[in-house]
């Protein structure tokens, strides 16, 4: 029997019904689930002395840092950490891997949380916050890749700072969250301050400035803006 046009109109029509009910049954990856205080974990002294004795306290020039940091994550689960600790750990070190860190608070804010960690081995500072559950699942607040992006010397009140305090240079560790604003289609803005130091960590401050980190409504990363900068009198 010859194949009519309108045969061929049933047979696709079967085919597509058929490629939807297949599509309809594949698994689809999850999205990962959300951390919470479940990651918290507050070690005693001790197991730091440990980590430090049998994971960094080798020759400078056989150290890796990755390596050492999967050191401590490891005597992390043989001394009974939370997994949802471990997990966090090990994401930690996926997205830096230079370093070992652990979450010593967490705060469930809106869009995205936020949480302190604490880093023990890294040489500039212990402490760090990160913004939590959104798009990238981790952003450092203090990451430099995100700061680097204001453009200081566009700023009128940058140049008014250096002309007082001629080495002003930011000095990437904030002093917290100082608020969170709603933007026009959902999104948040979650503002730090950070400090403006003249010319070395202990060094006179110079002055300070406001940063934001912008979501959108559905979590994605959408940036850094400057709010304010304000110069030391």
């Amino acid at each position: 029997m010859p194949i009519t046009t309108d045969m061929l109109k049933y047979i696709s029509i079967v085919v597509l019904i058929l490629t939807l009910m297949c599509c309809a049954g594949m698994s689809v990856e999850p999205k990962s689930a959300a951390v919470g205080t479940g990651a918290i974990w507050s070690p005693d002294p001790k197991i730091i002395d440990k980590m430090r004795e049998e994971c960094w306290n080798v020759n400078p020039f056989l150290l890796i840092p990755q390596k050492a940091a999967q050191c401590c994550i490891d005597i992390m689960k043989g001394v009974g950490a939370p997994p949802e600790a471990v997990a966090f750990s090990s994401a930690m070190l996926k997205n830096r891997t230079d370093t070992f860190c652990y979450m010593s608070s967490f705060r469930k804010i809106s869009i995205v949380d936020m949480a302190n960690i604490v880093c023990p081995f890294k040489d500039d500072s212990t402490s760090d916050m990160v913004l939590l559950n959104g798009q990238p699942a981790i952003v450092w607040i203090n990451d430099l890749n995100n700061l680097n992006k204001i453009d200081l010397f566009s700023e009128p009140e940058y140049g008014k700072m250096l002309r007082r305090h001629n080495e002003a240079l930011l000095w990437p560790f904030t002093s917290g969250l100082t608020g969170v604003k709603k933007l026009p289609g959902g999104g948040e803005r979650y503002m730090f301050n950070f400090r403006l130091l003249n010319g070395c960590e202990g060094c006179p401050l110079s002055g300070t400035m406001t940063v934001a980190y912008d979501f959108s409504a559905d979590g994605h990363f959408m940036g850094v803006t400057l709010i304010e900068l304000v110069t030391a009198e």
